[in-house]
């Protein structure tokens, strides 16, 4: 499942940082409360019956990363060919 496409209304997607097909970051808003990343396995992207993990009674989903661990993700995330360089550069300023 295409990363854009996982929309839970408990996160509210404002880009994706990191997609290499396989895997996605996205920085969003969980629960209307502060920004946050999530992750996931994207599954088949081509095939719209797979929706990758996690998902929860066959709905996609982000696996929320705890507060403590986002800055050091995203820094990690510098400098890898499928990173969103100006997504993820303006993340990080906001974060840091």
């Amino acid at each position: 499942m295409k990363p854009e496409n996982v929309n839970p209304g408990n996160f509210e997607l404002i880009e994706i940082i990191y997609n290499n097909n396989e895997f996605s970051v996205a920085y969003g808003i969980f629960e209307k409360g502060n920004k946050c990343i999530g992750m996931r396995w994207n599954g088949d992207v081509n095939n719209n019956s797979d929706k990758g993990y996690p998902k929860v009674f066959k709905n996609p989903m982000w696996f929320i990363v705890h507060q403590d661990l986002m800055k050091l993700l995203l820094k990690g995330l510098l400098g890898k060919d499928s990173s969103n360089k100006k997504a993820l550069l303006e993340t990080l300023e906001t974060e840091l």
